[in-house]
């Protein structure tokens, strides 16, 4: 049965989706020194690693292909293993001096003429007196992945695992869904669970992308970066291997945050077509939540991309600020929920200049709140509530009959979002209109510790009407609440340049936020 799962995974890879499951798969078979090159300058090798062969060091260079390779395909991949064997070009990393294994890897088989010629070339190359080259098809990556206690999705994961992708496949698996399963990771040995983890986020991110929800495929690895960072948080200097997973799992995000970005059309920034062309009759509740999910990971994907591609960090803002503009669906969180979907689509638009919608964004989501919570309202459903629920608080369903909810932790993020950014006319208003509607704010503490990770901790602090200024005083800046003075200045994630994934550890968990994190991320 996991054979099966691990091939069938294999079968629907396009090229890049490999990328990061295979660095987890070579780091558990002992390979270290490990380099993806793959892009303009590669010279044939897509990624470089070493390992011990016979009580010394080779190098490997390794060029990788999804899918099955004909004729055709065998001679253009002639040309790269030539390369892979002579041309030395590579990384600082490559060594030269030492033996040398050139491995071709494939999701797929040779097929056609392609396996006898490729015995006839290695043949051709063992008579030269060269080395020759491997080559790692479907049934090799089968038994590798199947059979690797690190990565393979054996020891006590199948059933777990095997449960999920079949809810993915009767398309009845959400984003809480997800969380929970992910919290296997973060209780078990480091060393054992994160390259496995990576592996399955690669499948279960694969899958969701086959069943069209993209928006869920890129909330799988964030879930790993929570993982990896529940067993990485205070090491000094930060472990690899926490680094390793993490980086791993940016490369899954960055890949289905992309294409569901690049699935934004025209047609997605028409609020008519995007509520009616679903036809769901639920399109009340359906349409706001699309919007949030899009403008939380566009955000998440932007601020990614602002350390690395400028022109591409620009190309995301823009396209997310006319989407705001366009849909009145991005300011109406359905509960509190989605209060965090506000966090990086605001920063990014923030930073890249676009301050009107910034500002029209906040100020449509006060009156959103605020119309929530008058005095016939009923208010917002918590962080942790199903779609059933929400739908319930939100519309005032009578069965069972609902109670009014006074916290509402859209409301302390929007304060927080004002403050942070020194929007003292917009926190002004925000803060007279949640009062005046007894929209209380309520905020979870956690100090700087492995509790900011996971759902319950035993060290958190919970205040349901956190008592913030009603005006703002320049003599105290930015600190209008207790919580902006008394939390740490910046967190471990923070001091190790990671803050990003902080970002992402709070997508996952909901409930929560880091000012001073936030505020740092908003002067840089």
């Amino acid at each position: 049965m996991i054979d099966d799962i691990i091939g069938n995974y294999l079968d629907n890879l396009e090229e890049r989706e490999f990328d990061a499951p295979f660095m987890a798969l070579l780091r558990s078979m002992g390979f270290r020194d490990i380099h993806f090159l793959h892009g303009s300058f590669e010279f044939g090798k897509d990624f470089i690693a070493k390992r011990l062969e016979s009580g010394s060091t080779s190098q490997f260079a390794f060029q990788t292909k999804a899918g099955n390779i004909g004729l055709p395909a065998w001679n253009e991949c002639r040309g790269q293993i030539d390369m892979l064997r002579t041309d030395s070009s590579a990384h600082p990393a490559f060594d030269k001096a030492i033996p040398r294994h050139v491995v071709l890897v494939t999701t797929g088989r040779l097929v056609g003429g392609a396996p006898l010629a490729a015995q006839q070339y290695r043949e051709h190359l063992i008579q030269l007196g060269e080395a020759g080259f491997e080559t790692w098809d479907r049934e090799t990556l089968v038994d590798l992945i199947g059979h690797s206690p690190e990565v393979g999705l054996a020891n006590g994961s199948s059933d777990a695992l095997l449960s999920l992708i079949g809810r993915i496949g009767e398309s009845t698996v959400d984003d809480i869904d997800l969380e929970r399963f992910s919290r296997r990771w973060v209780s078990e040995n480091i060393g054992e669970c994160l390259p496995r983890a990576a592996l399955e986020v690669a499948v279960i991110s694969n899958r969701l992308r086959r069943q069209n929800r993209l928006d869920l495929a890129a909330l799988a690895p964030l879930c790993l970066i929570r993982a990896a960072w529940v067993h990485g948080h205070g090491s000094n200097p930060p472990d690899p291997r926490s680094i390793l997973a993490s980086d791993n799992a940016r490369s899954i995000f960055r890949q289905y945050a992309t294409d569901l970005v690049e699935f934004c059309t025209e047609e997605a920034l028409d609020p008519a077509k995007l509520i009616f062309g679903h036809r769901e009759f639920s399109a009340i509740v359906t349409y706001p939540v699309r919007c949030a999910k899009f403008i939380e990971i566009a955000g998440l994907l932007g601020l990614l991309e602002g350390d690395d591609d400028s022109d591409k960090c620009e190309k995301i803002a823009a396209l997310l600020a006319r989407f705001c503009d366009a849909n009145p669906g991005a300011a109406h969180p359905v509960s509190d929920r989605w209060a965090i979907s506000l966090v990086a689509p605001v920063l990014l638009l923030w930073r890249t200049g676009h301050r009107d919608t910034v500002r029209e964004l906040l100020r449509n989501v006060i009156k959103w709140v605020g119309d929530r919570y008058e005095s016939r309202g009923l208010g917002l459903a918590h962080p942790y509530a199903t779609p059933e629920e929400e739908i319930a608080q939100l519309l005032g369903s009578m069965v069972p009959p609902r109670s009014r909810r006074s916290e509402s932790y859209v409301s302390s993020v929007v304060l927080d979002l004002c403050a942070a950014l020194e929007i003292n006319d917009l926190y002004e208003i925000a803060r007279n209109d949640f009062t005046a509607v007894w929209a209380l704010p309520p905020v979870l503490e956690v100090p700087d510790s492995k509790g900011q990770y996971v759902v319950s901790s035993e060290d958190a602090r919970y205040e349901a009407n956190m008592p913030y200024r009603d005006q703002w005083q320049p003599t105290n800046g930015w600190q209008v609440s207790p919580h902006h003075n008394r939390g740490p200045a910046d967190r471990y994630l923070d001091r190790i340049c990671r803050t990003w994934d902080l970002f992402a550890c709070v997508s996952v968990l909901r409930d929560r936020h880091f000012v001073q994190s936030l505020r740092r991320f908003a002067q840089n």
